[in-house]
């Protein structure tokens, strides 16, 4: 059924991985025009890297770039104005769109948490309806409704008791907080258990990889050719997961949501071993799929990688499907 036959969507974005593209497409699926703009007004790594250090840099810049969007849809009218994140858009320039748009049903999303995005909460109020993969931010904000992230197409795949695995392990991501101390620690763990394993480590620029190396001290004894410095396509992860048996995931340590490659882990019937504690209030959660491990004391508990998946129910398994996300979101 065509949800959104016949609306207009402007909807902007930080890119993540293709994922942006892909809830653009879905969308169109559904019968949506859709324009998609990035969020963020710079392209180059090293800009990226500095704009992650001070948003502020590139104030002027910023607001050069969403002025001249605004000026390209001026004389379109928009059923739904829907942004990503919004850590990169002034205030001023949502006020703008507010004006413009005003028959415009503001919706937000965020995939991080409210002390993760500098000067979201200054946000909140220009959006009628805030949704959130966090689960305490929700708790704590009576405007924020609780929504976590989805699985794609790409990750929908037939339960399959017989598969063999390239891989007992796998993690795919970005570098940040303690994620590669957490990384070293796993990859000792997997060769000690001759565990086979794929590790796509991901730093935004080399200009991070050497910030990191001054800054942290898990990164002491890290090389260059540790990290990867070209995105991975969501496609070609989708990939790697299947060939594996269980797939890692690091949460940051300020964040209690659960992270994308989690909820991809239910579209394609995989074990999870993760940091998140609070993976145990969701309704998927079995710990015979997922083990929660103490990211202070990282061990794997025995026997799980052997233990077979336990498949959930068909409404759970779709409640998480991009389709349905879409809707919740825009809540039509």
């Amino acid at each position: 059924m065509m949800k959104l036959n016949g609306k207009k969507i402007l909807f902007i974005a930080p890119a993540f991985f293709g994922y942006e593209e892909k809830i653009a497409e879905k969308m169109i699926e559904l019968g949506a025009a859709v324009d998609f703009f990035d969020e963020r007004s710079i392209k180059s790594s090293f800009e990226r890297a500095l704009l992650k250090i001070n948003p502020q840099i590139f104030h002027k810049k910023t607001m050069a770039y969403y002025n001249q969007i605004i000026d390209k849809i001026s004389n379109i009218e928009y059923d739904f104005v829907f942004v990503i994140k919004c850590e990169m858009m002034p205030v001023e320039i949502i006020i703008q769109l507010k004006n413009k748009f005003s028959q415009a049903s503001f919706c937000l999303y965020l995939y991080d948490s409210l002390d993760n995005i500098k000067g979201i909460t200054t946000k909140l109020d220009y959006f009628d309806r805030v949704l959130s993969f966090d689960m305490e931010d929700t708790s704590r904000h009576p405007k924020m409704i609780f929504r976590p992230l989805f699985f794609i197409d790409d990750y929908r795949k037939t339960f399959n008791t017989q598969k063999q695995y390239d891989f007992d392990v796998s993690f795919v991501g970005t570098i940040h907080s303690d994620r590669y101390k957490m990384i070293k620690a796993i990859k000792c763990i997997a060769d000690k258990n001759q565990y086979k394993y794929f590790f796509y480590c991901y730093l935004q620029s080399r200009f991070m990889y050497y910030f990191y190396k001054l800054t942290k001290r898990e990164f002491r004894g890290a090389k260059i050719e540790d990290f990867e410095f070209v995105k991975i396509g969501s496609s070609k992860i989708a990939e790697v997961i299947d060939k594996t048996k269980v797939v890692l995931d690091i949460q940051h340590p300020k964040q209690t949501g659960l992270t994308m490659r989690t909820i991809e882990m239910i579209g394609m019937h995989k074990k999870l071993i993760t940091t998140n504690q609070s993976i145990k209030k969701y309704d998927f959660y079995n710990p015979d799929n997922i083990a929660v491990i103490d990211r202070n004391d990282l061990t794997i508990p025995e026997g799980f990688l052997d233990k077979p998946y336990s498949e959930i129910e068909d409404a759970i398994y779709n409640k998480y499907s991009l389709e349905s996300w879409i809707i919740d979101v825009l809540g039509v």
